[in-house]
């Protein structure tokens, strides 16, 4: 049955609300304000300082209603009051398997083809994350644009760009894993944004600091 909370931020969830098929296995996100919501769905996996590969499979329906893990980074010594008041980061709970990525979509049906935009966050390639502030959440860009919005977090710091390869082959793609896994989550929407409602011949990159560096 779903669930429907009335009032200032409906939201809609439940068994067969949401629920989308990708290539490795159906996801189910929730409805909030009319906007479609899916969080933490795997776009890759990757051993430590190793390439990206394709995610697991699973059978039946997977939740996706909640942010999946962020790189580990450096845990904060100090809040600085001031700046926190106005930003309200979210610094998200930390695991190595963090190649996870989130989708908003005013809709799942794919009679249109909407622009899609990937967002890429900040952090100067050691820290940050896509829930790291609430001006990442995707749904206001959603309904102001009429577009598919994708956030992603990928490894960082010495997990995402330390150079290992004078160890040998094994370890030759260690300075560039970070980039990588970016490269696997772009190739995760062309594979499977259509599902949610996007143009995977229509993908726009953006993003802030460090993010528009990558």
């Amino acid at each position: 049955m779903p669930l429907l909370a009335v009032g200032q931020n409906p939201i809609m969830a439940g068994k067969g609300i949401a629920t989308v098929p990708t290539e490795s296995g159906a996801v189910r996100g929730y409805i909030h304000n009319g906007t479609f919501t899916f969080k933490g769905i795997p776009y890759a996996k990757a051993e430590r300082f190793m390439a990206p590969t394709k995610p697991d499979s699973w059978t039946g329906v997977r939740s996706s209603m909640t942010y999946g893990p962020v790189c580990p980074m450096d845990v904060t010594t100090q809040t600085y009051d001031e700046i926190e008041f106005p930003f309200h980061h979210d610094w998200g709970y930390t695991n190595e398997n963090c190649l996870s990525l989130n989708v908003w979509t005013p809709e799942i049906s794919q009679a249109k083809k909407r622009p899609v935009m990937v967002w890429l966050h900040g952090g100067g390639f050691t820290a940050g994350s896509s829930v790291e502030l609430p001006s990442y959440d995707g749904e206001n860009l959603t309904k102001k644009g009429d577009v598919v919005v994708v956030t992603v977090n990928h490894r960082l710091n010495i997990l995402g760009f330390l150079d290992l390869s004078g160890y040998g082959e094994k370890y030759k793609n260690s300075p560039n894993a970070g980039l990588m896994d970016l490269v696997s989550a772009l190739q995760w929407v062309k594979q499977n944004i259509a599902q949610f409602g996007g143009d995977p011949g229509n993908v726009t990159i953006f993003g802030q600091s460090g993010g528009v560096a990558k």
